[in-house]
């Protein structure tokens, strides 16, 4: 499935991102004459769509922090005012619904421009999704010949489906991309260049050109493949890394990275930006002279703030094909000089005993169950044979710790392999650290690769945190993303939850529930007595298996159950585990599996006996689960990895989980290089032969 807005309903396709918002306007019930509150600060494309159609625009000031200044909108505000033009500057996402409220108490349309922010996230929704029109460009994410996106509430009317083939720009992009992915192309051109600023045309550059050239023929092909879900992430990590070196050369709102930005370019204020530039071009870097002329309508004498930003920022690459050498040099070269930062201090541990007290505080920053020490030892007990076990402690300047990395390796087939302890039966692994340690960690994680004592042909990360960048920080390929959608509980009961899902949901979860209570006695038993556990674990095997009667499912096959057995007796002794059962007329029919750890309730495994489908008492067990967390305090409810249609309809956000795959020897190298240029000849080959057809 494509990230948002494509393939939503209402979006539509268009070649440019000015050819969308031109069509999302004309949908909007705006004639000549109306006036549009606009940003000062601007590209200048978007401000000649407003006056090609006949629009006043009414320039606003922004705060410091890029957001519109209130008290400035309704200076300008008067009854010829029917729109505000919102735009999410390079990535970093607007409050959309608060300016949807603001919108709403006066009558006007919002317009959310995201052209730099596809991908970006506010925790109120996508960017994007509160506008009566909102435009994205697909090309400055993507390397499409090009593409954008129109999510309007009001139908734009018939528009072209294809436009040209472009073949030759598609078979150039693809060389483009295989060779980055081989990791020897140059930094792609984000934008006008250092040696085409004397030459820049403004009024080339903010032309309409043709509103109804739909998006091409190839684009509309290469886009499901290209469009990988760990790119936000993956620039999000990029532009943090520069932020902690080139933090005296920010501005807000860029002095800092929110969760859900996506960041097109990372912006930096420079005194000198033609001498900015220049340097970063000796480097061999590409950066983009940002917005440096404004629309000739903008009084510009007006906005001293527009203006400063205009003559100061200059926008590094951030792109998702970096490699942690590439930002190194787009550092030295942005700074005037390498980077100095201190280093974690790296420690070999003898054994998992051994590093059980630092793991004991350092797990709960995880808020993650398995990455806890006991998880780690019960699987090294079961599938730690034949392995050899590496733990390295990361100590920060005042020798405290900061991270764990347990790794071990193993032989497959010919390759040497390095994988966290307790991958396969876990959801989630990485390094045992605080999410806001992950920069510095990713660093330590790299360096211990290194260590010539270990010697291994391929790190396989499997499944890590898909929204905290570990590919971009340990500058590994990303082979595989899962959903691993996410409750955030805000609300202080399960009637307040349940108020603020869609009238549907809340009808359908009651009247299931109800209904079973009607016609049967419904009980719901929780698992306490150690006793019983053992019993209990296999009623779960039972019910998970007649669930899946075709064998699709290998979750307590061969090693993984006893396994499981130990850790829910450990598990229980700890006060995590939660074990349910749905039990109508004394007979259980659903089981649940699950752990608490540290306010999360993670939903591992269940099963039901299929002859009670038809009474969906799956979907009401996990119902009277979730209700429980909220009613006990949890603060997040996993549903853990799985695109089951129904964790969407109750999820809040989906970060996923990637498995990242690093080469560590020229054996490694091979391996990775002749598995990766099969896939993507084999992809550049069906888009060719798909544009030609």
């Amino acid at each position: 499935m494509l990230p948002f807005p494509v393939g939503e309903e209402g979006c539509r396709l268009f070649s440019l991102g000015r050819h969308a918002l031109w069509h999302g306007l004309r949908a909007l019930p705006l004639n000549p004459g109306d006036a549009v509150l606009a940003p000062a600060y601007h590209h200048g494309s978007e401000i000649e769509v407003l006056v090609r159609l006949g629009l006043e625009c009414r320039f606003y000031r922004h705060t410091e922090r890029l957001e519109p200044d209130e008290d400035h909108l309704a200076a300008l505000l008067d009854a010829r005012v029917r729109a505000l033009h919102l735009t999410h500057y390079l990535g970093w996402p607007q409050n959309g619904e608060r300016w949807r409220r603001w919108c709403d108490e006066r009558g006007l349309a919002l317009v959310e421009d995201a052209a730099m922010a596809w991908l970006a996230e506010h925790p109120e929704g996508p960017v994007g999704s509160h506008g009566d029109v909102a435009i994205f460009c697909l090309y400055k994410t993507f390397g499409l010949p090009d593409g954008a996106a129109l999510l309007a509430r009001r139908s734009p009317g018939a528009t072209r489906e294809d436009g040209p083939l472009q073949l030759r720009g598609v078979a150039e992009l693809h060389l483009a991309w295989l060779l980055q992915r081989a990791a020897v192309a140059p930094l792609p051109d984000n934008g006008r260049r250092a040696d085409e600023a004397e030459r820049y045309d403004p009024a080339g550059d903010f032309a309409l050109g043709a509103p109804d050239t739909p998006m091409g023929a190839a684009t509309r092909r290469l886009l499901p493949r290209l469009a990988d879900r760990t790119t936000a992430g993956r620039r999000r990590a990029n532009a943090r890394i520069l932020l902690e070196e080139l933090l005296d050369l920010t501005s807000p709102p860029f002095d800092y990275v929110p969760d859900g930005a996506a960041p097109f370019v990372f912006p930096v204020r420079a005194h000198d930006k033609h001498a900015m530039l220049s340097r970063l071009a000796r480097y061999g870097i590409e950066a983009l002279d940002l917005w440096s002329v404004p629309h000739p309508t903008l009084p510009a004498d007006e906005f001293e703030e527009a203006a400063a930003r205009r003559a100061t920022t200059v926008g590094l690459p951030v792109h998702q094909e970096l490699a942690p050498q590439d930002l190194e040099r787009v550092i030295a070269a942005a700074a005037g000089a390498p980077s100095r930062r201190p280093s974690l201090r790296l420690e070999s541990v003898a054994g998992l005993d051994e590093a059980r007290d630092a793991w004991a505080g350092l797990a709960p920053r995880t808020r993650n169950v398995f990455a806890t020490w006991e998880w780690a030892d019960t699987w090294w007990r079961h599938f730690g044979p034949n392995r050899h076990l590496h733990v390295t402690m990361c100590r920060g300047p005042s020798g405290e710790p900061v991270a764990l990395l347990p790794l071990c390796s193993d032989r497959e087939g010919t390759l040497r392999t390095l994988r966290f302890v307790g991958h396969g039966p876990a959801d989630q692994l990485g390094p045992v650290c605080a999410p806001e340690d992950a920069l510095a960690v990713g660093r330590a994680l790299r360096r211990a690769l290194t260590d010539p004592r270990r010697r291994w042909d391929l790190l396989v990360g499997d499944h890590l945190a898909g929204d905290q960048g570990w590919g971009a920080l340990l500058g590994a390929r990303s082979v595989a993303w899962e959903p691993s959608p996410v409750v955030d509980i805000a609300a202080p009961d399960w009637e307040a939850f349940l108020a603020g899902r869609s009238s549907s949901l809340r009808k359908q979860i009651r009247y299931q529930e109800r209904r079973l209570e009607r016609e049967h006695a419904l009980t719901y038993r929780l698992t306490t007595d150690i006793e019983r556990l053992d019993a209990d674990f296999e009623l779960l095997c039972s019910l998970h298996e007649r669930r899946w009667t075709g064998g699709e499912s290998d979750a307590f096959v061969g090693a993984r159950r006893p396994f499981l057995r130990d850790f829910t007796r450990v598990a229980l002794e700890r006060g995590w585990l939660r074990l349910w059962f749905l039990e109508l007329d004394g007979q259980p029919v659903a089981g649940w599996l699950g752990f608490r750890y540290c306010g999360v309730e993670s939903y591992y495994q269940g099963g039901r006996d299929r002859a009670w489908d038809h009474r969906s008492v799956g979907a009401v067990l996990v119902a009277h689960t979730l209700r429980a967390a909220i009613g006990d305090g949890m603060t997040e409810y996993r549903f853990l990895r799985g695109a089951e249609a129904y964790k969407d309809r109750l999820a809040t956000r989906d970060g996923g989980v990637e498995t990242l795959v690093l080469a560590g020897s020229a054996t490694g190298r091979a391996a990775l290089a002749g598995a990766g240029m099969r896939r993507l000849a084999a992809t550049a080959r069906h888009a060719l032969a798909s544009s030609c057809r």
